[in-house]
């Protein structure tokens, strides 16, 4: 008869035999090398998957009281202080807070969140120009907004309301960009590299359409002018 320590040699050379087989298999069973994962640019995936299916549109109103900004007022313009955008508004201090804001066109609405703050609710709407205009497509930025009325992946027709005024961090005005790249996020608002953005109140003009005489904006405030306006306090 076999002995306890015959028994427990017999275990020992039994779980060695194991481990050496599952070592063996783990060695020779290694799965697949992951592959890297392809990220497809946001720009070309815009360009051939959701542009084509955006309405053609050659006819663009103000953001503020549409379609001339009768009573609205530039407050920072584009380029001054490295400005990316521009910053308009209807009244001194935050008397314009929840004034209505206006998509300049039809659309399609990239993106509509909250970012805090700094930047308040904002709302990026694409709008696809015409064939043979340049740039053919405009990624605008509507931002310092108290509410937004409209959600991300909808689509938006001229002068329908997509949010209302706030205020951020200075006084009530709407800071708005025009670009011809999609997808660049919130931005800095303020930098001296430019490429990749629009003058807001150069693109209305040249794309207002046929209605239109003559290009009626809104005036642009002289710093002397802008004590308590806007985006600063002068």
């Amino acid at each position: 008869m076999a002995s306890p320590l015959s028994y427990l040699a017999l275990l020992v050379v039994w779980i060695a035999v194991l481990w050496l087989g599952l070592d063996y298999a783990g060695r020779t069973r290694q799965p697949p090398a992951a592959v890297p994962a392809t990220r497809v640019p946001w720009d070309e995936f815009f360009a051939a998957n959701i542009l084509p299916a955006l309405p053609v549109t050659d006819e663009f109103d103000t953001p503020l009281r549409p379609p001339d900004g009768d009573g609205a007022v530039v407050t920072l313009p584009f380029r001054e202080e490295d400005h990316l955008g521009e910053d308009w508004t209807t009244a001194p201090g935050d008397d314009a807070l929840g004034e209505p804001v206006y998509s300049i066109a039809d659309g399609w609405v990239s993106v509509a969140r909250d970012f805090g703050d700094q930047w308040g609710k904002v709302v990026f709407i694409c709008y696809r120009l015409p064939a043979g205009r340049y740039p053919p497509f405009v990624e605008v930025t509507y931002a310092m907004l108290k509410t937004a009325d409209v959600a991300s992946g909808q689509f938006v027709k001229r002068g329908q309301k997509i949010g209302t005024m706030g205020k951020g961090i200075y006084h009530a005005h709407l800071h708005w960009e025009v670009r011809q790249t999609v997808g660049l996020g919130i931005g800095p608002g303020f930098s001296a590299q430019r490429d990749g953005w629009l003058a807001p109140g150069e693109f209305l003009a040249a794309h207002r359409g046929d209605r239109f005489q003559q290009p009626l904006l809104p005036k642009v405030l002289a710093p002397a002018e802008r004590t308590g306006w806007g985006s600063e306090d002068y």
